[in-house]
Formats: structure tokens, sequence, C-alpha cells
């Protein structure tokens, strides 16, 4: 158990070290795009964002433990509400811009919605999954429309916003100024963290006995979005109070469409009477309530924020008791 633990840890560390030097590399790639690349620098953004859960609930599903997988797809999605923006508005109140509920908020009341009642059969299948790989088309398209209707000057802003959010990833500390040198290492580091992390997860579940729901819920997602969730912290911190929203928001809908999209292909996914009963309706209850408090005021307060990180404490406490 204490192996376990101390590999976990390594893995997390190692996860987002590679995510600082992977996310670094793409910063070059965001200034080349300049302004005219804004839609293509916030879906960068998303997939950095999202790499780490992708690659651990593949690694999970692939060594044939798909309710992790699942469990961390599903969690980071709460963990994402409730840890990253309700920790994050504590801090400061979040500003929710017009562009953000345009781009990120609709899609992310109507993709969980859309995942529910796919899942109402008991299973996930193939084309089911590639359709939700597919439709991630849509949201891309919305993406650009919304930014090719923006002045060079608010391109320009979120372009250095882009930049910020880039850099900010991961943990921050051993910097590489070699763009090529920063990718490679960061993805050798990432796999490798993912390799240590994900084979903790199983070992768990299958030599430990620990259920692998919860594991996928808690330490599968939580581990990895660690890095993160402190990035969203200090750029909330220094005054950026939209980058936890966008990040949160963009991450889910890329999460749900690809990341559940791959799995499914990868192989079917099958969906429990408690997924369809408890998780997943859990999973849109906090989806709609961070869309309710973006909408009303532009602005996520702290008592939101506080509501926020109760009902994910909240939500995994009865997750626990229930299995």
């Amino acid at each position: 158990m204490f192996t376990s633990a101390v590999l976990i840890i390594v893995g997390i560390i190692a996860i987002g070290k590679g995510s600082d030097w992977l996310t670094d590399s793409l910063v070059p790639l965001a200034k080349k795009l300049g302004v005219s690349g804004v839609a293509v620098g916030l879906i960068l953004v998303s997939a950095a964002v999202s790499l780490p859960e992708i690659l651990v609930a593949v690694y999970a599903v692939v060594e044939g433990a798909p309710t992790i997988s699942l469990g961390v797809i599903l969690g980071s999605i709460v963990c994402n509400i409730g840890l990253m923006t309700g920790l994050c508005a504590l801090q400061r109140p979040l500003h929710v811009t017009t562009n953000i509920l345009l781009r990120d908020g609709i899609f992310s009341i109507v993709v969980p919605i859309l995942i529910f009642a796919v899942s109402s059969g008991g299973e996930i299948s193939r084309i089911e999954g590639l359709a939700f790989f597919l439709l991630f088309i849509p949201y891309v398209v919305n993406v650009f429309l919304l930014e090719k209707g923006r002045s060079a000057e608010e391109k320009s802003s979120d372009i250095a916003r882009i930049e910020m959010e880039l850099k900010s990833l991961g943990f921050d500390k051993g910097k590489i100024t070699s763009p090529w040198l920063s990718f490679g290492l960061g993805l050798v580091v990432l796999l490798a963290g993912t390799y240590v992390f994900g084979g903790q997860l199983i070992s768990l579940a299958k030599d430990l006995g620990f259920n692998e729901l919860i594991i996928g819920l808690t330490i599968g997602a939580i581990g990895p979005s660690i890095p993160n969730i402190v990035a969203a912290y200090k750029a909330t911190k220094r005054g950026m109070t939209d980058i936890a929203v966008s990040e949160t928001l963009g991450s889910n809908i890329f999460t749900l469409l690809v990341t559940l999209g791959i799995l499914a292909v990868i192989s079917p996914i099958t969906i429990s009477d408690q997924w369809r009963t408890f998780d997943l309706p859990a999973m849109i209850f906090m989806s709609v309530m961070l869309f309710v408090f973006c909408v009303t005021g532009r602005t996520i307060s702290r008592l939101e924020g506080g509501i926020l990180l109760g009902s994910y404490i909240l939500l995994l406490a009865v997750q626990i008791a229930i299995v």
C-alpha cells in the first residue's frame, strides 16, 4: 500500500511535469498562429487540459479496467466543476464572458444530456462512440464561426490569454527553452507518468481489492487534474478570472466527446444501473448548476464557488456510501 501511494505520487508529478513541458512547446505555435488562429489555440488548450485524463483512461481500458476508465472520465468532469472552478471562485469571483457562454456554455449542457440519453440502453457502442467523436466537429465549427466575427484587437487579446493558459498548465519548474526538446521530453515523461499512475490504479483494484469505480472517480480523476487545478488557481490569483471557467467548459466538452468516443471505439462501454440512476444524473446536475451560475450575473461568486465545491464533496461521499 505504501509503495502504491509513493508510485501514485511519482506518477502525478511526472504527468504534471510532462504536461508542463509538452504545453510549453505549443506556446511558439500559438504565437505563430497570430490573430487568425485563435480558434485553433482554443482547441489546443482544451486538448492540453484533457490529455492526461485521456491517456490514463485509454491505458486503463487497454489493460482491461473499463470501469476505472469511465470513472476517470466522469470523475474528471465533476472534478473540473467542483474543485477547479469551485476553489478558484472561492479565491476570487470568476468573470464569465459572453463569448465563453456562446462558445462552450450550450455544448456543456447538451453533451452530458446526450451522453445520458445514449447510455439509457445500457451500453455505448463503437458506432455511438464514433458519433460522439464526430460531434466534436460541430463544436470546432462553432468556435471558428464565433472567432471569425471578432475584431483583430479582441483576437490579439485572446491569443495572449491562450499563451498564458498554455504556459500555466502543469508544474512550472524547470522550463526548457527549446520547443522541440520540450515537446519530446514532455511527451516521454507524460507517457511514463501515465504508465506508472495507471498501473497503480489497476493494482489497487486487482491486487488490493479496491472498488474500480471509486478508484476512477477519486484518485484516477483527481490525480491528473491536480496540475491544472493549481495552474487555474494561480491564474485566478493573478487576476485572470475567466481562465478557470474557460478551461473547465472546454476540457469537459473535449473529454466527453473525444475521450469517451475514443474509449467506446476501442471497446464498447457497459453502463450499469448505478451509472444511469446516479453518476450520469450527478454529472448533468453539476454541469447545469455551473451553467446557471455562469449565466446569472456573468460571474461565479465566492458563495457559488462554495456551493460547487460542497456539492462535489457531497457527491463523492454519497458515491462511496452507495458502492
